[in-house]
């Protein structure tokens, strides 16, 4: 895979993660991604506050949940062939069929802002 159409499929997948969990947290006062916030500086305890009118002060606490992922890239020649991109993971392979196989494994590291739910809206 070349390096433009792995940072072209991660940026989408993590676009994706990040609608999908904003529509999963609908009925909750969630944000994921939030537009209007204030950061803060590296020293702070939360990563910035959301804006709320004119009262900064009165917005809620922004988190920076940091993800730092390892993506594997590997080709078989065992009469499939082509190119299995995914998440690496351990495991066992108790059978016994003969491969070659060669990848290589990368590392994603990104954060996105985040406000938890402290209530449901449907409840």
């Amino acid at each position: 895979m070349d390096l433009k159409d792995f940072i072209a499929t991660s940026l989408t997948q993590i676009a994706e993660g990040i609608l999908t969990a904003s529509e999963a947290l609908g009925g909750t006062d969630a944000q994921v991604n939030p537009t209007h916030m204030q950061t803060y500086s590296n020293a702070a305890q939360g990563y910035g506050r959301t804006l709320k009118a004119a009262v900064p002060e009165q917005g809620r606490i922004v988190e920076r949940v940091e993800f730092d992922v390892a993506v594997s890239a590997e080709s078989s020649e065992s009469g499939k062939g082509g190119l299995k991109v995914g998440i690496a993971s351990f495991g066992l392979n108790a059978g016994a069929e003969a491969t070659d196989k060669s990848g290589s494994t990368s590392r994603i590291q990104f954060g996105i802002p985040m406000v938890f739910p402290s209530k449901r809206n449907d409840a």
